[in-house]
């Protein structure tokens, strides 16, 4: 993980923590932590508000001065109504260089708070190519709550913690770093940039923990590569000076039932297509979503996969390609499709005619003759499949006939011109 998102972890932890059943207001001029790498984080004109800690207490929090074990004890009973870092700046070791602008964290208890904010953050990454930069818009996050984190410090063992809250939102930002394999001098420069607009995260949960539903959203993701670079030309060579996309997520967990269902988790890419994923697992024990990292996968691997789909729409790409293929072995459209589709064909002998592959196998070829959707469902044959089946797979043949593939179809005699539907 970079040592910004470790130190933004961190920082959030402390924010909610340092805060102080007498309330008094404190105020620190600066704070060094000091981290064993070499780094080190310094808060500035830190403000506490109705605290329940001394100011030294509070000073030793910010300073890494307790131990581990006494650190998860004071965090246990902290309490204040706000927190205030107007500047916070992170130096890692290595030249790293953050600086976080107006933390603030307002009515906090038991390692939780209504709501943390973070006016902005600005970082260097130095390199002898080229410095990266990073710029991060104001972030708001509400019903925030840290369950397990002085356990976590008390133990050593991060996984322990968990982070949740309901409501996030991201007014976005970006990274510009330099592509080394890139020319300083070359026509457009030689950064890559990447930048994403307006983010939201909604979840829910139960009175102990347990996840009821969540959604995400991630609009207006840009990159743009260097147009001297492989990739940069190779994209411009199809039209796209740059690519633009937007993030979906949602999915809902019953605990009584132990059912997930992944509703939909989508990236669309303009002008070039979308693709959509959803299924649902069943006897999915909430241990898969809090505990320890083992605990959690032990969990998933012992629920079963009731049914997954994916769902592909072109918005241009397929076609681009055609043409860039007929274009470079001088054939038209139309045979390059046909070599395509006879390649597809043959993809069920590779594994003894199992029908799954010769489903995907049909449905694939009529996408190719009217690139506009596919659609794939997949089940079990015989009810839901082990997800730990697909984590062990000896015989791929025989697996493949334990599934139930099914799709979008074209009507009988009209292959050439049918169009696909989805379910």
């Amino acid at each position: 993980m970079p040592p910004f998102f470790r130190a933004a972890l961190f920082l959030a932890g402390f924010a909610l923590a340092a805060t102080p059943a007498t309330a008094g207001d404190i105020a620190i001029s600066q704070a060094v932590l000091n981290s064993a790498d070499g780094g080190k984080v310094t808060f500035k004109n830190l403000s506490l508000k109705d605290c329940n800690l001394t100011e030294a207490e509070a000073t030793s929090l910010f300073t890494g001065a307790l131990s581990r074990e006494d650190a998860g004890a004071l965090l246990g009973r902290m309490t204040a109504s706000e927190v205030r870092i107007p500047e916070t700046v992170i130096e890692a070791a290595n030249g790293d260089h953050f600086t976080v602008k107006d933390i603030v964290a307002e009515t906090i208890a038991q390692g939780g708070a209504q709501s943390l904010a973070i006016a902005s953050a600005d970082g260097v990454l130095p390199d002898d190519a080229g410095d990266s930069t990073l710029h991060l818009d104001a972030l708001r996050v509400e019903h925030v709550s840290m369950p397990g984190l002085a356990a976590a410090l008390a133990t050593t063992d991060p996984g322990v913690a968990a982070f949740r809250f309901s409501h996030l939102v991201w007014q976005g930002g970006g990274i510009s770093a330099v592509d080394k394999a890139t020319p300083a001098g070359a026509p457009g420069g030689n950064r890559i940039v990447l930048h994403v607009g307006l983010s939201t995260i909604d979840q829910n949960f139960t009175p102990d923990g347990a996840p009821l539903d969540g959604s995400a959203s991630f609009t207006g993701i840009s990159l743009k590569l260097p147009p001297q670079s492989r990739g940069g030309a190779t994209l411009a060579a199809f039209g796209y000076p740059e690519l633009d996309a937007d993030f979906k997520m949602a999915g809902a967990y019953d605990p009584a039932r132990k059912i997930y269902a992944l509703q939909t988790y989508t990236i669309d890419i303009q002008k070039i297509g979308r693709v959509g994923l959803s299924g649902q697992l069943s006897g999915l024990d909430v241990s898969a979503f809090r505990g320890e990292r083992a605990v959690r996968e032990k969990a998933v691997l012992a629920s079963s996969l009731d049914w997954a789909q994916i769902d592909v729409s072109n918005a241009g790409l397929f076609d681009k390609i055609v043409a860039a293929v007929s274009l470079s072995q001088g054939k038209t459209p139309g045979a390059v499709k046909g070599e395509w589709r006879a390649i597809v064909a043959q993809a069920p002998l590779l594994f003894s005619g199992a029908q799954a592959v010769a489903v995907v196998a049909q449905e694939l070829e009529h996408f190719i003759i009217d690139p506009k959707t596919l659609t794939l469902r997949i089940k079990g044959k015989d009810g839901p499949l082990k997800v730990s089946e697909f984590a062990h797979i000896a015989d791929p043949t025989a697996f493949l006939n334990k599934l139930d593939v099914s799709g979008s179809s074209a009507a009988p005699g009209a292959a050439e011109t049918a169009p696909g539907s989805r379910l």
